[in-house]
């Protein structure tokens, strides 16, 4: 893949989101037919003719993998979003003195308290007054009230994937409370703060 034009376009985490998944899905299905041919091959006891599928970077991977987890996490607001939605927001914004990147915040960020909106855009008072409650109307009707995208079949077999490579430990049914602290060390049994100052 190569840039052709840097600035072209600005994309939200939403679209992030869904090229991820794509990328996902085409690895996923990509491997499944590998592994199958590979099996056919190996009953057959024919040697293999043809070439290895193409090599995907570990940390390329991870990346993506931990990316789609990030994005796709309850507290992200792309749980609640739909492309629909995000080209409702954008519509209704431009009738708005905002910037292009402020526009793109408010669609990743989705805020839906004034107070956020304080963090987005610069001089929010003096460029907007009384048009606050307005943007934030528009957000809030840009979100769906279930998410949208629901952990797919192909999210889970992504896991099943890495469990079975080893690469992730099973921590089903661990408990924070179940850890034991070894209080036994330099400091053992100093309560307060620890800040004190030497006199």
């Amino acid at each position: 893949m190569e840039v052709v034009n840097q600035k072209s376009a600005l994309l939200s985490n939403y679209e992030v989101l869904t090229l991820l998944r794509e990328l996902e899905n085409d690895h996923l299905a990509r491997t499944r037919t590998a592994l199958r041919i590979k099996k056919e091959e190996e009953a057959a006891g024919i040697a293999r003719t043809h070439a290895p599928p193409e090599e995907v970077l570990e940390n390329l991977r991870t990346v993506e993998v931990e990316a789609i987890q990030h994005l796709s996490a309850e507290y992200q607001p792309t749980s609640s979003q739909s492309e629909a939605g995000i080209e409702r927001l954008t519509r209704s914004l431009a009738a708005y003195d905002l910037t292009k990147a402020e526009k793109l915040q408010i669609v990743n960020l989705a805020p839906t308290e004034a107070v956020e909106l304080y963090v987005i855009v610069e001089e929010l008072e003096d460029r907007l007054g009384g048009q606050l409650d307005d943007i934030l109307t528009a957000v809030r009707e840009s979100l769906t009230s279930t998410p949208v995208a629901e952990r797919s079949t192909e999210e889970n077999a992504v896991e099943e994937i890495v469990y079975q490579a080893g690469e992730a430990e099973d921590y089903e049914g661990w408990d924070a409370n179940d850890m034991v602290f070894d209080d036994t060390g330099e400091g053992a049994g100093v309560e307060g703060d620890l800040d004190v100052d030497d006199d």
